[in-house]
């Protein structure tokens, strides 16, 4: 029982997108990071701080999860393993946000978790690998991309963290110079990470960008406009106080 939830092989009807395991999976995520702000809100500073290193451990449990999902099942791999998706990055730097309470450290995972996780769950690569309810793949993949939507809204509710505009282009930065050090990751292990050496073998907005160097450019441009786009909630806030 335990390896067919847990092993290579999926179970279960095949992973289809916008279907009821996934609709609802996002669904869990948006209502749980709800209560995670109420709480964090309403909560005595006992019970917040008890919380805050809770949600810590959450995101370290899902990050190292991963890791050994991959190493029982003998497939962990320098090409693929390593924590250089921005996403599969995101979840051990939320938890180093909350142990330190950084605010610098959430102005750039504000973006990368609000652009970059939200995409991945509308388009994750589940149908490709045929994982769905209730393998461990599944939860791994949830579970692990809403951690990060968690950290952030608790660090937001509780410390009043937010982004500024000044935090546009020093989290656009800090992305490309994380992408550097990714291309030569790529080069040196044969991966794909970030997707900048090739384009993913699922179904993503990549597949309408052009062909391969073309697309990265067009992602660049998509990535300072999903950045904008995430922050515009905090800027008409702004306007609005001020008028």
């Amino acid at each position: 029982m335990c390896a067919q939830y847990f092993g290579l092989n999926p179970v279960g009807p095949p992973f289809v997108l916008f279907s009821a395991q996934h609709l609802l999976a996002i669904a869990a995520v948006i209502i749980t990071s709800v209560a995670v702000a109420m709480l964090a809100r309403r909560l005595a500073p006992p019970a917040r701080e008890r919380l805050r290193w809770a949600l810590a451990a959450f995101c370290l449990v899902n990050w190292l999860g991963w890791d050994v999902w991959q190493l029982v099942n003998g497939i962990w791999s320098p090409a693929y393993s390593l924590p250089l998706q921005l996403c599969t990055l995101s979840v051990p730097v939320a938890a180093l946000m909350l142990a330190m309470r950084s605010a610098r450290i959430f102005e750039v995972l504000y973006f990368w978790g609000f652009a970059g996780a939200t995409q991945a769950l509308i388009t994750p690569d589940l149908p490709t690998a045929g994982y769905s309810f209730p393998h461990f793949r599944y939860w791994i993949f949830f579970t692990s991309h809403g951690s990060i939507y968690l950290a952030l809204v608790f660090a937001a509710a509780a410390w009043g963290f937010r982004p500024t505009w000044r935090s546009l282009p020093r989290a656009f930065l800090i992305t490309n110079l994380l992408m550097a050090v990714v291309g030569l990751a790529n080069w040196l292990t044969g991966g794909n990470y970030m997707f900048i050496a090739r384009k993913p073998e699922f179904p993503t907005l990549i597949d309408a960008l052009g062909p391969w160097p073309w697309y990265i450019i067009a992602l660049e441009l998509i990535a300072a406009a999903a950045f904008v786009l995430v922050y515009l909630p905090y800027a008409v806030g702004d306007r609005l106080r001020r008028a």
